[in-house]
């Protein structure tokens, strides 16, 4: 490296360095470059930066260059500007960026102005010798300084020897000072746009979610529960639900197996008046008669062997509350009878009392029996019914709104995946349509029983595919076999050729497609199924 004497090559020079440093929009990048061109210009061997922090306190070394040994930043200390006693003018760097103004020494060694400690350290640890030192402050359009730049050890021309800096680049050094700083202030200008643009996209995503989320909610009203679903069928439902919102009226909620009926009753009892107190549960059909009794109406002391002191029953629990109580239609009739007192009467008598108790309960029932022919056996009090009857709300199968099964399939993966620790990716196209083609004689609850089972089979990270619904899948063969047989015709040849490319096609979609696993379940070689899948022209949709 040597420096260039011409004026009119350093002129040259200089605009060329000016045009690099405009075009930089990496703020270390552009460190880096104005170190090197500063060099390049003064024939210095050794060339640093210093720039100021977001606390404008300390001055950090970000770039340092040596032609004639490694060094790295932490060879020399952070900067800062003030020190207990007040500005810091003992270091070189800070006194530039406090003054403004250059400053020139010949020999580092035999100053005494300055502290060179950091300095000598970093000479001793990479035995070298710093000599002749320009430190020249950094400021931008404002007049302030954002950093100092820093050049050693100028060689002279032929022998390379150390020479100091001359008045006359002195000039050079300002000038070009002048514009590195420009650029760094151009670089952290944009910078700071971006970053800002960035916080403002990120706010104004966040204020769209929001408003997004608000919107659902207005449409939506009340709380849901955990609910999903925005088929016509549920937005009815919904609507029903609404109207009860704030009132304490007796519900009967009616839906098969596995549609969520004690969603529903929680999400009327997390609307009502009531929110806040109890809201207890109990399903009639999973006690026997004997002690739902007990149960539900509480017992004193010596009420029966073995009742050896007071009890209190869901009514007394739940008082100003919710009592929840699903498949009422499996309500014995000798507690009917005091069901509908309660309702009628609002008191409760436990076992073994000879006192009623008042309770203020509102009573949601729910049950997938049909009452209407259970009356008609005499299995449940016609009286009862009429009084459980004043709101009944009527929950859809999922079969009948199928358009919520996309939402409620996205929800309970995230759901499992999560509890069971694993980066699902959502689900296949083929294993989708193959849940969005199922009945669901189960409802919500068989869907939900499918999707953790799929989960826990699917590979981490990995999407749900068709083979981890093996349930569905066989079900799905089974259909296909009946249907190829009740609408097959034509000769046996014909017959057995399209059932073949049936079920060629059948196991391919169970397998996302994937025609080595495929073959290995029909025990085929993967050429033969390859021949067949041509012959038949079995095209993968969409592919």
């Amino acid at each position: 490296m040597e420096w260039i004497p011409d004026p009119l090559a350093a002129i040259a020079e200089f605009v060329q360095v000016n045009i690099s440093l405009a075009t930089e929009r990496d703020l270390n990048k552009l460190l880096t470059m104005i170190v090197s061109c500063a060099r390049r210009l003064t024939g210095a061997e050794v060339g640093r930066i210093f720039v100021l922090d977001r606390t404008m306190r300390v001055l950090c070394l970000e770039v340092t260059q040596n032609a004639r040994v490694n060094l790295t930043r932490s060879d020399l200390d952070d900067v800062p500007l003030r020190t207990a006693d007040g500005p810091n003018t003992r270091h070189v760097c800070a006194y530039c960026a406090f003054s403004g103004r250059l400053v020139n020494i010949a020999d580092v060694y035999a100053t005494a102005g300055f502290d060179f400690t950091d300095l000598y350290r970093s000479d001793q640890l990479h035995r070298y010798r710093t000599r002749s030192l320009i430190t020249v402050p950094l400021r931008g359009c404002e007049e302030t300084t954002n950093g100092v730049l820093q050049l050693a050890n100028r060689r002279a021309r032929g022998d390379g020897a150390v020479i100091g800096f001359d008045e006359a680049l002195e000039g050079l050094i300002r000038a070009f000072a002048a514009q590195a700083a420009v650029a760094i202030d151009n670089v952290k200008l944009l910078d700071e746009k971006r970053r800002l643009i960035e916080v403002l996209d990120n706010s104004n995503r966040t204020l769209r979610q929001e408003n997004e989320r608000l919107r659902a909610n207005a449409t939506r009203g009340p709380e849901r529960a955990g609910i999903i679903g925005d088929s016509p069928g549920m937005k009815r439902l919904f609507g029903l639900l609404d109207k009860i919102a704030d009132s304490d009226v007796t519900v009967l909620i009616r839906g098969e197996t596995g549609t969520g009926k004690e969603l529903i009753a929680r999400t009327i009892y997390q609307n009502s008046k009531r929110r806040g107190r109890p809201f207890v549960a109990q399903n009639c059909a999973a006690v026997p008669a004997g002690l739902l009794e007990s149960e539900l109406f509480g017992y004193r002391r010596g009420a029966f062997t073995g009742a050896v002191g007071d009890k209190r029953g869901l009514f007394e629990q739940a008082d100003g509350g919710t009592l929840f109580l699903d498949e009422i239609g499996d309500l014995p009739l000798e507690l009917q009878a005091k069901l509908l007192r309660v309702l009628q009467e609002g008191e409760i008598r436990p076992l073994g009392s000879v006192e009623n108790r008042r309770v203020d309960v509102r009573i949601i029932a729910a049950t997938h029996r049909d009452l209407e022919a259970r009356i008609d056996a005499g299995d449940f009090r016609q009286d009862l019914y009429y009084r459980l009857m004043v709101f009944p709300v009527e929950i859809p199968p999922l079969r009948e709104r199928r358009a919520d099964l996309p939402a409620l399939v996205d929800h309970f993966i995230l759901a499992f995946a999560s509890r069971y620790n694993k980066g699902i990716k959502g689900i296949a196209p083929d294993a989708l349509r193959l849940l969005l083609e199922h009945d669901y004689p189960g409802n919500v609850r068989e869907l939900q029983n499918q999707i953790e089972r799929a989960v826990l089979l699917a590979e981490p990270a990995g999407p749900v595919l068709t083979e981890h619904l093996p349930m569905l899948s066989r079900s799905r063969a089974s259909s296909l076999e009946d249907e190829l047989t009740a609408a097959l015709g034509g000769g046996l040849k014909e017959v057995v050729c399209r059932y073949e490319a049936r079920v060629i096609e059948s196991h391919l979609r169970a397998n996302n497609w994937n025609q080595t696993r495929t073959a290995e379940l029909l025990g085929l070689p993967r050429r033969t199924l390859l021949e067949k899948i041509s012959r038949y022209r079995i095209e993968r949709p969409g592919g």
